[in-house]
C-alpha cells in the first residue's frame, strides 16, 4: 500500500470491484482518502465495464467519484507505439490495444501512479521501464 498522495489508475476489472463494492478495493478506496491520492480511469475503460443495462447505474455512480481520463490524441498515439513494442516481444500474438490505452493513460498521470489491475501480466510488459507500478488486486 501506499503512504503519500498517488495517482491510482483503474483498469476494468478494478473499476468493476469497486462499483460490486468488492474488499479488495474498498481498501484501495480508503487508501486514497486517507493519503489524498485521486482514482482516476480512463473513458475506454468505461466500454469495457458498461453494457446498456440497468447494471450501468452502479457504474455511473462510481465513475462521479472518479476523475475520467479522456483518451486524447496524445494517449492514442503512445498507446500506439506501446503496442508495436510489447508486440514485438510476445511470443503469441494478442490485442493489446485497451490494455495500451490504459497504459499510455498511467504515464499521462501526475506521478507517481499505481495503476490496479487483477491481470498484471500484460500491462507490466506495456510500462516495462516506467515509474508506474502495476499492482495486483485480489
Amino acid at each position: 500500500m501506499i503512504v503519500r498522495s498517488h495517482s491510482i489508475l483503474l483498469d476494468a476489472e478494478a473499476l468493476s470491484a469497486l462499483v460490486a463494492d468488492e474488499r479488495r478495493l474498498q481498501a484501495w478506496a480508503t487508501v486514497a482518502r486517507r493519503t489524498d491520492s485521486t482514482l482516476h480511469a480512463s473513458t475506454v475503460t468505461l466500454a469495457e465495464v458498461t453494457d446498456g443495462t440497468s447494471r450501468d447505474a452502479g457504474v455511473r455512480r462510481v465513475a462521479k467519484s472518479l476523475r475520467l481520463e479522456v483518451v486524447t490524441d496524445e494517449i492514442g498515439y503512445r498507446a500506439g507505439r506501446l503496442r508495436a513494442v510489447a508486440a514485438s516481444t510476445r511470443r503469441k500474438p494478442r490485442d493489446l490495444t485497451v490494455d495500451a490505452v490504459v497504459a499510455a493513460t498511467a504515464l499521462a498521470l501526475p506521478a507517481p501512479v499505481v495503476l490496479l489491475t487483477s491481470d498484471p501480466d500484460d500491462l507490466r510488459l506495456l510500462l516495462a521501464d516506467t515509474a508506474v507500478k502495476v499492482e495486483r488486486i485480489g
